[in-house]
């Protein structure tokens, strides 16, 4: 049976917690998935970490070497023209899934097939433990007041890449904001989003991320965003 969901990892010098990364992709209990890897030209040892990594079996890898370092929303749109599955998760490097993660939303898109967009609660970190919590990300149910108000869908959302490709991609123009901008611009066009009640992973903060290091432009291109769908 073809696998149903495909996690998006956009890799650039994670090596600092790509081991972490790897065992939490091996240790989701959902039992076949692929895992789509795209490499915008890194010089520590993550990619080669990858390519040596060996996932247990019903785990499907494949590797994208892009040649030079890019954005992050044009390495995601490459590598979701690349998934072969029906749904998507976007899942970065420093991020931390719990096990029953892909399991969960696996059965939510079982039982709601019309939905384009599940998204969840998660934990925020500081630290490398995924349940030493500092906060929570505790999203509202979905509207499209509330999702003006808040990016509602958090860091490891799961879309149907379907919805994805009639929507039209990310806009890579935007740096920091673009996931944003594609939400309202799906909630816009009427595309069915729903919470999941479950936390199921850790966000991880940290000084060097591209939002905390272009915080002012993820300030003006949220205005902007706003601006346009509301």
């Amino acid at each position: 049976m073809k696998n149903e969901i495909s996690i998006i990892c956009s890799n650039y010098n994670s090596g600092r917690w790509i081991d972490e990364y790897l065992e939490y992709v091996n240790s989701q209990e959902l039992e076949n998935f692929d895992i789509v890897f795209i490499d915008v030209n890194s010089s520590d040892d993550s990619l080669d970490k990858i390519k040596k990594y060996n996932f247990r079996k019903g785990i499907r890898k494949v590797i994208i070497q892009y040649p030079e370092r890019i954005g992050v929303y044009r390495a995601w749109n490459i590598a979701i023209k690349a998934a072969e599955t029906k749904y998507i998760i976007y899942y970065n490097t420093d991020d931390m899934l719990f096990t029953n993660a892909l399991s969960v939303y696996n059965l939510h898109s079982f039982n709601n097939p019309d939905i384009d967009v599940f998204y969840s609660p998660c934990g925020f970190v500081e630290s490398r433990d995924p349940k030493a919590f500092v906060g929570f990300g505790e999203w509202q149910e979905y509207s499209h007041e509330a999702l003006l108000k808040n990016c509602l869908c958090g860091p490891f959302p799961m879309v149907k890449k379907s919805s994805i490709e009639k929507i039209g991609f990310f806009n890579e123009d935007f740096i920091s904001s673009g996931d944003y901008e594609l939400w309202l611009r799906m909630s816009k066009e009427g595309y069915n989003f729903k919470k999941i009640p479950n936390i199921l992973g850790s966000f991880y903060f940290r000084s060097d991320s591209i939002h905390s290091e272009n915080s002012e432009i993820a300030k003006q291109e949220d205005l902007l965003i706003k601006e346009k769908y509301k």
